[in-house]
């Protein structure tokens, strides 16, 4: 889901606040948060366990991995540690396109997203400890019960809703307001795990007119957007705790502290060691110098669905076609790097009047002061909305499509963060600007859910340091045009409730490619296939059933498993940094129980 830019690091007044942020860090450690130490690793060093990558997966297992004393982890991250703004809610989009950013982007396929720049999709990931989960929205999301029973119908019922849920509440403490005291939806949550899942019983003025427009569409708002028994218009939890962004790496890692334990920052993992069919080991490239690290009894790959599948490629693992074409001996002919897909998502905008979603200069400068003093206001929470619409036909209780309203203050985008983080041409991000410099502008997301299309990971070469090749393949199946059209005019009815009609609503036109189509329909499903963009929620590259086993064993090789977003089979309807911590949690009893020890 996409911050409205210009709220969250990218205006005047973030600018104010990075400069006060970093003063008082520096002067009264404000923000410091207890990192782990790089660990002093030699080069030959064994371990029972070696973890490539210490986004939400890795961070998750090391945590528990470290909770068995007997157990040695080496936990390698190919960032360092994350800057302040990391830690702020209100800055959530701020590191996006930043060093703190891989900063992928897909390879032009000749026909979707043309509108964008280069004809490529950007495609932002976590480079530093946390990865994704200290750069995401931090919203709370599980997808919906079907998701899960289709995983099962792959992977076996290790993987369906009823076994999955008590993953989820295993490393969740929900503490939102509209849901702790409502019996119904607390069957669904826990409240001992170490990952605060919060809300507020009170609404921002932007979200509360969203809300109350929704509604008059039509959409019943419901109190816990998770709940698996009715879909409508909600606001998110947030993996929040007490104004600062909570996540496996906060929550879980920086709590470790036992000598067990090895995190090695700025560390990039360039090879799996495999001997006679058995993972024995990584290379890797610590401060410029070739080094070797041995596992005696697994090597867990966490390095998210891009680089994982890379990772793999360049070990010998993966389609033998395409590892021939490279020169890399094949160890295991399977399909890595296949099955890549996200949600698709179409960002549509509404320019009206000012004052829904602007703050007056004095106020902003006030919520700088309080979220200093004592992590409060505007800066402190996230108050994200969604509207979840279900398949014309369908279970109206499963959603098909949602819309993600936001709201951006009057000057807050400019061309560099219009092509840096949405990867608009130029042409339309001028449009945009433009328009921005005299009204406020309401960016309406609309994503599809599930989508049929697929692409590919594939290898550039068998340079490691090369990025490698991300095919999106959006629209590659067409059946992924069905009801979008109808989707977009849904959410865009927005022109015309009661608030919204009163501060001048009107739908912006900015997509020159499809410049000349008069039939709305017809010229909706050009923006579509033109302006497509991902949800930033890929995943599948390394997938339960065709790479990995139900207990994300590798298939054909010894001491491997992949513990990431890439094992899942097919995309959750929703955000995917919960469903990786639940993954991760799944994986760590897998090891348990063949080791036979208790955590």
């Amino acid at each position: 889901m996409v911050c409205a830019l210009g709220t969250c690091g990218g205006t005047t007044v973030g600018n104010t606040v990075a400069a006060a942020l970093q003063f008082f860090a520096a002067t009264q450690c404000l923000l410091g948060e207890p990192w782990p130490k790089t660990a002093p690793v030699s080069n030959g060093s064994h371990f029972d366990f070696i973890i490539v990558g210490a986004g939400t997966a890795g961070t998750t297992l090391a945590a528990r991995l470290a909770q068995h004393y007997e157990f040695s982890v080496l936990l390698i991250e190919a960032g360092g540690y994350p800057p302040e703004e990391a830690i702020i809610p209100g800055f959530r989009d701020s590191l996006k396109s930043s060093p703190y950013d891989w900063n992928f982007t897909t390879v032009n396929d000749g026909f979707s997203s043309q509108g964008l720049k280069d004809g490529k999709q950007v495609q932002p990931r976590g480079k530093m400890l946390g990865g994704s989960g200290s750069l995401n929205d931090m919203v709370y999301a599980r997808g919906h019960p079907q998701d899960y029973y289709e995983w099962a119908d792959i992977a076996g019922d290790l993987w369906n809703w009823t076994n999955v849920l008590e993953y989820f509440k295993r490393t969740e403490n929900m503490t939102d307001e509209r849901i702790i005291n409502d019996e119904e939806l607390m069957q669904y949550h826990g409240t001992n795990g170490e990952i605060d899942v919060s809300g507020r019983a009170d609404v921002d003025f932007v979200t509360s007119k969203f809300l109350e427009s929704y509604n008059e569409l039509g959409y019943e708002i419901v109190n816990d957007m998770t709940y698996p028994n009715k879909i409508g218009a909600g606001r998110f939890s947030h993996t929040i705790k007490n104004g600062r962004r909570d996540s496996s790496l906060t929550a879980l890692l920086n709590k470790v502290h036992t000598s067990n334990l090895y995190v090695l920052n700025d560390t990039y993992v360039t090879k799996i060691l495999i001997e006679n069919d058995t993972a024995i080991g990584v290379s890797a490239l610590s401060e410029g110098n070739e080094v070797e690290f041995y596992a005696d009894k697994e090597v867990i790959i966490s390095a998210g669905t891009f680089n994982t599948a890379k990772l793999m490629l360049l070990s010998g693992i993966g389609p033998k076609d395409h590892l021939d074409e490279m020169g890399i001996d094949v160890i295991k002919n399977l399909p890595v790097g296949d099955n890549l897909h996200d949600h698709i998502m179409i960002l549509n905008y509404l320019a009206i009047k000012n004052g829904t979603c602007t703050m007056e200069d004095s106020a902003k400068y006030f919520e700088i002061i309080k979220y200093l003093y004592n992590f409060s206001g505007v800066f402190s929470y996230s108050d994200s909305m969604g509207v979840y619409m279900a398949k014309n036909g369908g279970d109206q209780n499963v959603a098909q499509f949602a819309v993600y309203p936001t709201c951006l203050p009057r000057s807050g985008m400019n061309v560099d963060q219009c092509e840096g983080i949405l990867g608009y041409e130029e042409a339309v991000c001028q449009k945009l600007v433009m328009e921005n410099q005299e009204h406020e502008l309401i960016p309406l997301a609309v994503v599809h859910l599930k989508p049929q299309s697929r692409g590919r990971v594939r290898l550039n070469s068998s340079d490691p340091m090369e990025e490698p090749l991300i095919y999106s393949g959006a629209f590659s199946n067409l059946a992924d045009y069905e009801g979008y059209v109808e989707a977009i005019k849904a959410a865009l009815a927005l022109v015309n409730t009661t608030y919204f009609k009163g501060q001048g609503a009107r739908v912006l036109d900015v997509w020159d490619k499809c410049d000349g189509i008069d039939d709305v329909t017809e010229a909706a499903r050009c923006q579509v296939r033109e302006y497509a963009l991902p949800a930033w929620h890929a995943g599948g590259t390394a997938a339960l059933g065709s790479v990995v086993d139900a207990q994300l064993k590798v298939k054909g090789v010894e001491g491997l498993r992949v513990v990431d977003a890439s094992v899942m089979p097919a995309v959750v309807r929703g955000n995917t940094n919960a469903v990786v911590v639940m993954i991760a949690e799944k994986a760590a009893d897998f090891i348990k129980v063949k080791y036979n020890v208790i955590f």
